[in-house]
């Protein structure tokens, strides 16, 4: 993960329209129940209305041109944010592969549901195909959202890391962000991830963009576009979840290390 450009994070702004069309967390997620309401659309049915004006209104202006809401540049300011976020949730970098693999076994981390909607990097390792439980939510729903408005999948690029493999990126990459202090890579505590946006359209870039920053804006993510790597980074915190999920997830990473104890 890298931090670029100079822009710092977004004052805080009243919720979009867009925000609601992200299924509520609380609600289980069924894919084929809601993709069988598209009442099956090909995909050209599904780009052509994507860019209709009634579809995305805050995106239009009244002549019907898209408006693209700038880019969602990183900062170092919101880079330390993300570490800030992530001690005061009590999130351990994970030092290695063995580390990590407890970890899921713990079910502290917890893998994607892989779906029509949500793609992972088929170059990304098995044991690294995980993050965070609500990172993993806010993945699947958001991915969930843009299937439904567009008929194409989002892709995970990278998601948990662990210390020795950032080591290792560092070696080949002098962007790759640190292992340690303020501005360490996020991804080294489950809670990143890497949507790829190689490819997208302008309505989908805009989409995201548009989706993205109330999030952003009301605490529950942290975002850094890159153009490099061609990656939406974001952070995702627990308070993504609603309260009674956040509490079920709490009950259940202490049962699970006082068993580990």
């Amino acid at each position: 993960m890298q931090s670029s450009g100079k822009a710092s994070r977004p004052p805080a702004a009243a919720q979009t329209a867009l925000e609601a069309a992200v299924p509520p967390p609380a609600a289980p997620i069924s894919e084929a129940a809601e993709i069988e309401e598209l009442a099956h659309p090909t995909r050209s049915e599904l780009a052509e209305e994507a860019v209709q004006p009634q579809l995305l209104p805050q995106l239009y202006v009244q002549a019907g041109h898209l408006m693209v809401p700038a880019p969602l540049r990183g900062s170092r300011e919101v880079l330390v944010h993300q570490n800030t976020m992530a001690d005061d949730e009590g999130l351990s970098r994970i030092r290695n592969d063995a580390e990590l693999n407890h970890l899921r076994g713990l079910r502290l981390l917890v893998d994607f549901p892989v779906s029509e909607s949500l793609h992972l990097n088929p170059a990304l390792p098995a044991n690294r195909r995980c993050a965070r439980p609500w990172t993993v939510r806010f993945a699947a729903d958001i991915a969930h959202a843009f299937y439904a408005r567009f008929g194409e999948p989002l892709q995970v690029n990278s998601a948990a890391r662990t210390v020795a493999y950032q080591r290792r990126l560092q070696r080949s990459n002098g962007n790759a962000a640190a292992v340690e202090g303020e501005a360490a890579s996020p991804h080294l505590t489950g809670q990143a991830i890497d949507f790829g946006k190689r490819g997208m359209s302008e309505a989908e870039l805009a989409w995201m963009r548009a989706m993205l920053l109330p999030l952003m804006s009301s605490g529950k993510i942290d975002v850094e576009e890159e153009f490099q790597q061609a990656c939406f980074h974001i952070s995702v915190y627990r308070s993504y979840l609603p309260p009674a999920r956040k509490r079920g997830v709490a009950r259940a990473e202490v049962a699970q290390l006082h068993r580990a104890e």
